[in-house]
């Protein structure tokens, strides 16, 4: 059955294919298509990072995250030995409130001024496996501390993109 364009039918594709078309200008502008299941909250913490396997080399850094949500974050870094794929140990500050998670590297992006933003999908919660504490990681806690405003997480949204 072929729609003309003033049967109902026929209106109905024509909105579908605008809708697309728009859909298509919006991804290519952002860089792509967006695959983020929730909604992100734009975020100013530090965030506790180091390699959960000895085989990424090992090294510890807190920096800042850019944004978050539920299932993961993302931070900005001038280290260049991140890649997707590599396990790590994170803690988000999130003031006295803070777990410390197996997370996944899923994406690097070359940034300008020679730094670099990682994404980091959160796993499951867990202990790290060094048993001694690091001068990083008490003076993590205790900025974390310090900063122990809340963050407001939006609710999941059914119309984002999958």
């Amino acid at each position: 059955m072929q729609g003309q364009s003033g049967s109902p039918r026929g209106v109905v594709v024509n909105e579908l294919q605008q809708r697309m078309f728009s859909m298509k200008e919006e991804e290519a502008g952002r860089g792509g298509f967006d695959r983020r299941r929730e909604p992100r909250v734009q975020v100013d913490r530090l965030v506790y990072v180091q390699p959960a396997n000895a085989e990424s080399g090992h090294f510890e850094e807190v920096r800042s995250m850019r944004d978050l949500s539920r299932s993961g974050f993302f931070f900005t870094t001038e280290r260049d030995s991140y890649e997707p794929g590599i396990q790590l140990h994170v803690v988000p500050a999130f003031g006295c409130f803070n777990l410390e998670y197996l997370g996944e590297v899923v994406r690097v992006e070359k940034l300008p001024f020679g730094e670099f933003g990682v994404a980091v999908r959160l796993i499951r919660v867990e202990k790290m496996v060094a048993s001694a504490r690091s001068t990083t990681m008490d003076r993590f806690e205790a900025l974390a501390r310090a900063d122990s405003s809340p963050v407001i997480l939006p609710q999941s949204d059914s119309n984002i993109s999958r």
